[in-house]
């Protein structure tokens, strides 16, 4: 499952014995190579430093993947959100995405799997600008812990959510990039 393999990259990025949680869903749809740009939606700035870093990294890791930035017409919106509480979300056992890509199966059905994510969630949503449908959401639990404090650790975790997201702006796949500084 694509959940374990999002695991263990986690773990081997922070080089830590703490818990953090990766997965992602996404919409069975064939538009994925059509997308070019991007925009954020709007919503309230909070003043801390970690949203601003969070912002920061989502831009670098579209940039990373070909996305330009293009607020007056985008083909998908990016919007994140930090949870602090406990969460119930309801995801998807799917395929991976560039498996999925690769056969775009369509009779590939939603298998509906429910999460009782820790506290402290991290999640991205990639939103189709047409029809403003989810076309891919990651995320990361658990990601408050002791670690939090340390240099790059958010850019760290923003770049394991993307991990999961491995489609380039021309529906290529992404290849990893070095070390952001």
């Amino acid at each position: 499952m694509k959940s374990i393999t999002a695991i263990a990259g986690l773990l081997i990025t922070l080089s830590s014995c703490t818990r953090v949680f990766v997965d992602n869903d996404y919409r069975y749809s064939n538009h994925f190579k059509e997308y070019k740009n991007y925009a954020f939606v709007d919503c309230q700035r909070d003043t801390n430093l970690l949203c601003e870093d969070i912002q920061q990294a989502i831009e670098y890791q579209m940039r990373a993947r070909g996305y330009k930035f293009n607020a007056q017409k985008p083909n998908v919106y990016v919007n994140y959100a930090i949870y602090y509480d406990k969460l119930r979300y309801k995801g998807y056992d799917q395929p991976s995405l560039l498996n999925w890509i690769a056969t775009e199966d369509d009779r590939s059905a939603y298998k509906p799997v429910n999460h009782h994510l820790g506290e402290g969630t991290l999640m991205i949503s990639i939103i189709e600008a047409e029809t403003s449908e989810v076309v891919w959401r990651g995320y990361a639990t658990g990601i408050f812990n002791r670690n939090s404090s340390k240099k790059n650790y958010f850019k760290n975790i923003v770049r394991t959510i993307y991990d999961q997201y491995p489609l380039m702006a021309s529906g290529k796949r992404f290849k990893k990039l070095p070390e952001e500084s």
